[in-house]
């Protein structure tokens, strides 16, 4: 595998008055998909923290940059790469909240486009075929279920640039940045 670890600095950086709003208007959303067990696969990252870690990665990013979120959930983290500026797309599987994620862009008119699908491909060529996005992200984020994180790296590993970074996000203050050489 060709990823090298990252170290970056976080500290909290101001959210803008929209995103916050955003962010209040989110937690009555994930309040709804707690605790319902066919709804079990969705947990949120804490957005705050994200947000603070896409800010700090702000002065690694190329002008434009491209944005992918796998297993966006609510598509949060896309909505906020999107207010960054950078070009943003959110990848989820559970169609109910890939249609929330649609709306909260509309609602709050953010330009991040969502895709309702898998981010794993089926076919092991399809993405590298199929789907440029991946291969031009200059930032992928995920929040990967422990069980999958080998295969998160080595889909990233198959489908990135070289200089793409991967943020991952494993809980409670533990944020990982990784590069692909």
């Amino acid at each position: 595998m060709s990823l090298e670890r990252v170290e970056i600095e976080v500290v909290p950086a101001r959210i803008p008055y929209h995103l916050r709003i955003l962010l209040d208007e989110t937690a009555e959303d994930l309040s709804e998909w707690q605790g319902v067990r066919e709804r079990n696969e969705f947990v949120p990252a804490d957005y705050v923290l994200v947000f603070d870690a896409l800010c700090a990665l702000r002065p690694r990013m190329p002008r434009n940059p491209l944005f992918i979120e796998w297993g966006s959930g609510l598509g949060v983290v896309s909505l906020m790469a999107a207010a960054l500026g950078w070009k943003a797309t959110g990848v989820e599987i559970q169609r109910p909240l890939y249609l929330q994620s649609r709306r909260l862009a509309e609602r709050f008119d953010l330009p991040a486009m969502f895709l309702h699908g898998s981010f794993f491909p089926e076919d092991p060529t399809a993405i590298e075929k199929s789907d440029e996005r991946y291969a031009a992200a200059d930032l992928v984020y995920v929040y990967p279920w422990p069980d999958q994180e080998l295969e998160i790296f080595d889909l990233f590993d198959r489908t990135s640039k070289a200089g793409a970074l991967l943020l991952t996000y494993y809980g409670v203050e533990d944020l990982r940045v990784f590069r692909k050489v």
